[in-house]
């Protein structure tokens, strides 16, 4: 062939590869879309939800209780981050801290089960801490308020993550047996569980970006762990319902949205498909099918009476992926607004992530959902603007059964110590008064009148 062929050659195959990719664009537009509202437009005041849509506040043992001896404060030393010390000192004034959810008027509370303090030493078994964690269940219950407990939430005793933690697969039976255990003392009056709080934050940020501990860096381990914290969950899953097959399990997912910085880049689109798959897609596939990332777990399949969401933002990428905290950046759109943590405020992400878990096909609780705003200055919009998606989106026939504001109050937030505030009341951590806010007064009236009519 002459010259001339061959250029015809080539360029017809270069118009065939542009027609290829614009048109793989344009279906990727249209498949992931990334909604943003005219807000200005809409009147977040006008909202209701059915007769006996559930109204609750979220904690964590770690972030409130004080006094810990875990994972974590083995980390914060080692590290010499912020100390988690008293926190709240959640521990001995729990009961002033329950007339906080009475005084919401709220008819749930989720909160976490400390298992470094039922067992701090391997098989020793703390009676006097279960005793607490009874007489809580029992208090709440007198409110009215529906207790459910977290098994994990990020923390465990310092003998389990000396042995690796959920990064040896064979250190999974120490966990369902303290899964156990506590189920026993609890299960007569407790209902509803969730299992493991966020796995997918929990395994990047301990062993991609080394965030949390054990603060390793090793995507390999990354994905060893994720899939240890499914057996782990369908393990304990499994256990419970053969213990009491009316008890009712879940999960609590961070649903985390990736959308490429440029919706018209050939390169951003692939990474932003690869993190939502690596960050929500495995995760799902594994409850759907059984199989997550190359491994067979078949007792996952099914694992879930209800799924409980934690939606916060989106992330918006490009070509470079972040490997370490020190790369990681929020960026956000023209419009957007970004909060006290960094990334952007993005109500419109709530019910993509939403449609999300309802493939699962199970009721959807809202775990967590809130904001950093210390100055409580956008905390009410970000309220406003997340419970409207909500009562849409049930509008809409989807199975949404209940919304936990993070958090009652503010408290130690991990990595980033006690800067961040989350709580619908603030916390002076010097003198550990507790003071409603006004998002908090928000947040009341809406539950009191199971809906938004003209709060400001």
């Amino acid at each position: 062939m002459d010259r001339s062929t061959w250029l015809i050659i080539a360029g017809s195959a270069l118009a065939l590869f542009i027609v290829f990719k614009i048109s793989l664009i344009t279906y990727r537009r249209r498949k992931y879309p990334e909604p943003h509202y005219d807000w200005e437009s809409i009147d977040t005041n006008q909202i209701h939800f059915p007769e006996g849509f559930i109204w609750g506040a979220a904690t964590a043992a770690h972030q409130i209780e004080g006094n810990q001896k875990n994972n974590w404060t083995d980390f914060e030393i080692e590290r010499g981050l912020e100390r988690s010390g008293v926190a709240c000192d959640h521990w001995s004034r729990w009961r002033e801290d329950f007339e906080l959810l009475s005084e919401l008027g709220v008819s749930s509370y989720r909160f976490s089960i400390e298992w470094s303090r039922l067992e701090p030493v391997p098989g020793e078994w703390d009676d006097g801490v279960v005793k607490v964690y009874s007489d809580m269940v029992d208090d709440l219950l007198s409110r009215g308020i529906r207790p459910m407990p977290t098994l994990h939430h990020f923390s465990h005793p310092s003998w389990w993550e000396e042995k690796g933690g959920f990064s040896k697969k064979e250190n999974l039976g120490e966990f369902v047996n303290y899964c156990e255990r506590v189920f026993d003392s609890l299960s007569d009056r407790v209902e509803t569980w969730c299992t493991i709080n966020e796995p997918t934050v929990f395994s990047a940020m301990g062993y991609t970006l080394g965030q949390f501990p054990p603060g390793r860096r090793s995507i390999f381990l990354t994905l060893r762990v994720m899939r240890n914290m499914m057996r782990g969950h369908a393990m304990v899953y499994r256990s419970l319902k053969k213990k009491k097959g009316d008890c009712v399990l879940g999960i609590a997912k961070n649903v985390t949205l990736f959308d490429p910085a440029n919706r018209w880049s050939p390169i951003d689109w692939p990474v932003a498909r690869l993190l939502e798959w690596l960050w929500n897609g495995a995760w799902r596939r594994g409850i759907k099918t059984g199989r997550m990332l190359g491994s067979r777990i078949p007792d996952a399949k099914g694992s879930l009476d209800f799924v409980g969401l934690n939606y916060y933002t989106h992330f918006i990428t490009g070509l470079f992926m972040p490997t370490s905290t020190e790369e990681l950046s929020f960026a956000k759109r023209e419009h957007e607004i970004a909060t006290e943590f960094g990334y952007p405020m993005y109500a419109e992400g709530l019910r993509r992530a939403i449609e999300f878990v309802s493939e699962l096909g199970v009721p959807i609780e809202i775990t967590e959902n809130g904001v950093a705003d210390s100055e409580d200055s956008l905390r009410p919009e970000h309220l406003r603007r997340h419970i409207w998606v909500i009562s849409e989106a049930i509008k809409d026939g989807l199975d949404i059964r209940s919304y936990h504001h993070w958090s009652l109050m503010d408290n130690f937030e991990w990595a980033e110590g006690y800067e961040m505030r989350f709580g619908l009341y603030s916390v002076n951590f010097e003198t550990q008064e507790r003071k409603l806010r006004h998002s908090g007064e928000i947040y009341r009236g809406i539950v009191a009148s199971n809906g938004l009519t003209g709060h400001s």
